[in-house]
């Protein structure tokens, strides 16, 4: 699964250079929420006068970060699971994601995960989700729980107010799932439970569905996209981090 992953794409040359414009700026300006990845601070409408009601209240300023499966591979960026479940649930939300990224191995961006602790420290959000990834897969199990506890701290420290919210790995359609699953997750577990966060296993949403794949299996189609969106954002209600 993780060989087919492609390192580079186009489009994250334009990811990348944004977040070099993005930090040496130091001052990212505000954008709405959008389908596609980007570092700059999400747009918010002041508060009316008087105090708005809670259906008028401000949304929740989120940041994801994840491999191929959370950007939406070879999809437009609105189908990738972090934008559908950020416009379900109504948050501005940032999708911080890269093919072939992990907390051990560097992606298309040409970095790990710890690479966007800048943009999180740009973006302030209220709310961190962060994903293991089957990308770290076959690396060194120690290695793997060091990168992974230094990369949420990492995060914690340049956003100490956001609440840090932890994903179990998610594999493909295969029901035979690998045991690196339990290590990159476990990991995870451990670095967030460090920090005072929240880890969830999301469980395996796309097993036994090999038509919610691409060709290359590895990779879910929009449908499969669907289906993590809606697990995830069960997951979530359930651990009483979204309403």
């Amino acid at each position: 699964m993780v060989s087919a992953r492609p390192r580079s794409t186009p489009s994250l040359v334009v990811v990348a250079a944004g977040l070099v414009l993005a930090l040496s700026a130091c001052a990212p300006e505000p954008v709405a929420s959008a389908p596609s990845p980007t570092f700059a601070a999400p747009e918010l409408e002041a508060s009316a006068s008087p105090a708005p009601s809670p259906d008028e209240a401000r949304p929740l300023r989120v940041v994801t970060i994840g491999d191929s499966l959370m950007s939406g591979y070879n999809l437009p960026p609105e189908e990738a699971w972090p934008v559908l479940l950020g416009d379900r649930a109504h948050l501005a939300l940032t999708n911080l994601a890269c093919p072939g990224m992990g907390f051990v191995v560097q992606g298309g961006c040409g970095t790990t995960y710890a690479g966007f602790v800048p943009a999180v420290a740009a973006l302030q959000p209220q709310l961190v989700v962060v994903e293991s990834s089957s990308n770290d897969f076959w690396e060194d199990g120690d290695e793997i729980r060091s990168d992974t506890s230094d990369t949420v701290s990492q995060i914690h420290d340049a956003a100490p107010d956001a609440r840090i919210v932890g994903l179990s790995t998610i594999w493909n359609d295969d029901p035979d799932v690998p045991d690196d699953t339990a290590v990159t997750s476990d990991a995870l577990r451990d670095a967030v439970d460090e920090v005072g966060g929240t880890f969830i296993d999301v469980g395996q949403p796309l097993v036994g569905h090999p038509e919610w794949m691409q060709d290359d299996d590895v990779h879910p189609t929009a449908r499969g996209q669907r289906a993590i969106e809606q697990t995830v954002m069960s997951a979530l209600q359930d651990a009483d981090v979204l309403p």
